[in-house]
């Protein structure tokens, strides 16, 4: 199928120019990568980022070396953050390097395989028909490289929305499940630290959510540092006279007991609380 997909591309850069359409991955986000790999690099693993391939070498060697099964899932989790999605593109309308597949790691590719599910599908096959019949079915085809652009684009966002209503409707019924089945307690494990709130991820029902500091005003007082030469930041929450609480030293890869429950207020969704610290 890959290979069909590829060859498919190929032939359409060749034959209808700028009409062809592609199957088009941007790398990562520099940034949220970047922080990954140097999480990785303060436990002792190097990460390549180069490309795909060397990305996929270097997490596989991570997952046979490190002993840590939890770091392991939290570095997968970190890894999605940075990633961005696969669009469909007029090969016309962007720079040849602009054309790749980040994900495969190939120079081009399309979906071709797919017409009964997939309308960008079909529009592959017209133009590759279009190719077959000879140079003036391309040149006469009845679409140009701005049209099949917007088609695209209407593909990229219907699809978007599709995945959107579907995450957000896995999270309602989680959401729901835990207001009849709450969790009391249960690990978290930061994997991001901002100025009036921290990011959780809970593996065993396999999310991350916010933790808000004003949620848990009356237990806690919030200290947030932030390192001047990294710009990263931590915070202490001391507990509240007559809380008794325990401190908590908040940083990425800390653990912490949390508790899930189904947020009161509308939207609905999960809500965590802190429970205290984690006990190994």
């Amino acid at each position: 199928m890959l290979m069909a997909n590829y060859l498919v591309a190929q032939r359409l850069i060749t034959h209808a120019g700028g009409l062809a359409l592609l199957r088009q991955h941007m790398p990562p986000l520099d940034q949220g990568l970047q922080n990954v790999i140097e999480i990785a690099k303060n436990k002792g693993f190097e990460i390549d980022g180069t490309n795909s391939q060397t990305l996929q070498e270097s997490l596989s060697r991570m997952g046979r070396d490190c002993d840590d099964k939890l770091f392991l899932q939290c570095v997968t989790e970190l890894m999605m953050t940075p990633m961005r999605p696969a669009e469909y593109i007029a090969c016309g309308e962007f720079e040849q390097v602009d054309w790749s597949h980040f994900a495969l790691n190939i120079p081009y590719y399309t979906h071709f395989t797919s017409p009964i599910r997939r309308y960008p599908d079909v529009i592959v096959h017209r133009l590759l028909q279009a190719t077959l019949d000879g140079p003036s079915a391309v040149q006469y085809y009845p679409q140009d490289q701005a049209k099949i652009q917007a088609i695209c684009g209407h593909c990229n966002e219907k699809r978007m929305a599709s995945k959107k209503a579907q995450e957000r409707s896995d999270r309602i019924f989680l959401s729901i499940f835990l207001k009849t089945n709450p969790i009391l307690s249960t690990l978290g494990v930061c994997v991001s630290v901002g100025d009036k709130a921290f990011t959780v991820y809970v593996p065993e029902i396999g999310i991350n959510t916010l933790v808000y500091l004003d949620d848990h005003a009356e237990l806690y007082e919030a200290r947030v540092q932030k390192d001047k030469d990294s710009g990263k930041r931590s915070m202490t929450l001391v507990p509240k006279h007559g809380s008794g609480r325990s401190r908590l030293d908040i940083q990425v890869f800390s653990k912490l007991s949390i508790s899930c429950h189904c947020k009161e207020e509308p939207p609905i969704d999960v809500k965590l609380r802190i429970v205290g610290p984690w006990a190994e």
